[in-house]
């Protein structure tokens, strides 16, 4: 019984860490990409595209994914201790 408590627990730790890599990837490139933007020669900015545009909300996205992963560990402590 606490064995599939326990399974159930790591596989929604699994999904929330890579939801959590998943933004962080996200992140990563569209920082790189205005990293890459702003470091370019001037005289090719003429055909540029849009800025970059990062998601507003990818901060609270990652706040709600490490708070899942603190709730999903308190429930496999917890799990662990009833074992």
């Amino acid at each position: 019984m606490a064995s599939d408590a326990m399974m159930q627990a790591i596989g929604r730790l699994d999904r929330a860490l890579t939801r959590a890599e998943g933004l962080a990837r996200q992140l990563t490139e569209a920082r790189a990409q205005a990293i890459e933007a702003q470091f370019a020669p001037e005289n090719e900015d003429d055909g540029a595209g849009p800025p970059v545009d990062i998601d507003p909300f990818s901060r609270d996205k990652a706040i709600a994914a490490l708070k899942s992963l603190d709730a999903l560990i308190g429930d496999l402590q917890k799990a662990r201790s009833e074992a």
